[in-house]
């Protein structure tokens, strides 16, 4: 198990460090299926501002304006979460694997405030490391 350090996702510097990890991890205990599409809109967002900034680094810059409306698309998806009563906590792992020793993985835990009210108190959470493992089938291991 490895403590991850987490807390409510709400800048714009800790969506750039989200966006700097290899996978992402969504873990939402008691979240029912009414949230399916609403979660996957969140897992999108994520992907598209990680997908925008490595292409910035690539030297297709989109601008400072641009980048701060996507974060801003972003953590309006998350207030519309919120807003259906769920908690949304973030954080990243460093989570080394075979050939990989930089792996590092965003870990987004969304809980209902109803049964999880003291969630954006929650300074840590537990992640089992096999949940971020590389298997042996993985196309990206030699």
């Amino acid at each position: 198990m490895e403590a991850v350090k987490v807390r409510s996702l709400r800048t714009h510097h800790q969506l750039r460090e989200l966006t700097k990890c290899d996978a992402i991890l969504i873990h939402r205990p008691e979240i029912g299926s009414a949230y399916d599409e609403q979660v996957e809109e969140l897992k999108e967002w994520i992907d598209l501002t990680a997908f925008v900034l490595a292409t910035e680094i690539s030297g297709d810059d989109c601008g400072e304006g641009r980048r701060r409306e996507l974060y801003n698309d972003v953590l309006a998806c998350v207030q519309r979460i919120e807003k259906r009563g769920v908690t949304v906590l973030a954080g990243v792992m460093d989570a080394p694997q075979f050939r990989f020793p930089d792996w590092r993985v965003a870990v987004v835990s969304l809980t209902p405030k109803l049964t999880d009210p003291g969630a954006p108190k929650r300074r840590f959470i537990l992640v089992d490391k096999r949940c971020v493992a590389l298997g042996p089938d993985t196309p990206w291991t030699f």
